[in-house]
């Protein structure tokens, strides 16, 4: 009987190593998914350029994929002379760097902005969406801490299953998220070990303005964890303060212009980056683009 036992402790002890074996394995090499499968074609026009402000510098489309992108999760930025500068279809950028524990970046469509809170710490991170930055004012917005997100004291929200580009309006249900619980923003997949913020989109209500908030990340560029994602943007888009802030949102030198007033990058759908009123480059320079799509870069083909 004893010797039955052993041989039935020693059995269930290599299928556990064995499982968790291959679960180590599954988590220790896990590799995040491209958000799109585009490939980007770039034709470069910088044999064309002069000391003008409003040269063209590229001509782009997707040379592969059928995907349409929201505008809303696209940044687009050229790097010259190892300077960063953003691209937008309104003709407007992001006026400060951060350096802190939140970093906001107007997106290429103009209207939204990517938020990026280093929730590390057992002390609460807490935001404001009026200007996109941190407070440490107790009429907060939204507060970070690992997983866990609160709404501020005088905040209600409601989730809706819906993409972020397609919520343009104030749902009529009632708004029963609130500060008292925290927002069910993720589910935790085991096998992978990994926090995936589900699709859901929030809309919340702050005294006279309404927001639309998703959360598209835990990990940060470096897949470090703790690091939450956010997109927001007002509704209307254009009610946001922060971009009637002349502080927080100045002219972008690049400018991307579209035949489409959409907010999809269409797959079929060519774009133009030029120059607006700043020399980024004359006749001689060199210029790289830099594009990423819910937070993870996008393969890109250069061409002449």
């Amino acid at each position: 009987m004893n010797r039955t036992i052993k041989k039935i402790l020693i059995s269930l002890t290599i299928v556990l190593l064995l499982v968790g074996g291959i679960w180590y394995f599954m988590v220790t090499s896990y590799t995040p998914e491209l958000t799109t499968e585009n490939e980007i074609e770039l034709t470069d026009h910088s044999d064309n350029l002069t000391n003008q402000s409003n040269d063209l510098l590229f001509n782009s489309s997707f040379s592969t994929g059928q995907d349409n992108l929201e505008w809303s999760k696209v940044t687009m930025s050229i790097v010259s002379s190892d300077t960063r500068l953003d691209c937008t279809k309104s003709g407007f950028t992001s006026g400060i760097i951060h350096d802190g524990d939140v970093q906001s970046r107007l997106n290429a469509d103009g209207n939204s902005f990517t938020v990026e809170v280093d929730a590390d710490s057992d002390d609460f991170i807490m935001i404001n969406f009026e200007d996109m930055q941190q407070t440490n004012d107790s009429d907060f917005d939204l507060k970070f801490s690992k997983t866990d997100i609160f709404l501020g004291p005088n905040i209600t929200g409601i989730a809706l299953n819906d993409n972020f580009q397609d919520v343009n309006s104030i749902p009529a249900s009632v708004f029963d998220e609130s500060a008292d619980e925290r927002l069910e923003w993720y589910d935790y997949d085991l096998s992978i070990h990994r926090v995936i913020p589900k699709e859901i989109t929030y809309v919340v209500n702050d005294s006279s303005i309404h927001y639309k908030i998703q959360f598209l990340s835990y990990y940060n560029e470096n897949d470090e964890s703790r690091h939450i994602t956010v997109l927001t943007s007002a509704l209307p888009a254009q009610d946001h303060p922060a971009l009637q802030d002349p502080t927080l949102v100045i002219p972008s030198p690049c400018l991307i212009e579209t035949t489409e007033s959409s907010n999809y990058w269409n797959a079929t759908q060519s774009i133009v980056l030029r120059e607006q009123d700043v020399n980024i480059c004359d006749v001689e320079c060199e210029i790289t683009f830099l594009i990423t799509y819910e937070m993870m870069a996008v393969e890109i083909e250069y061409t002449s």
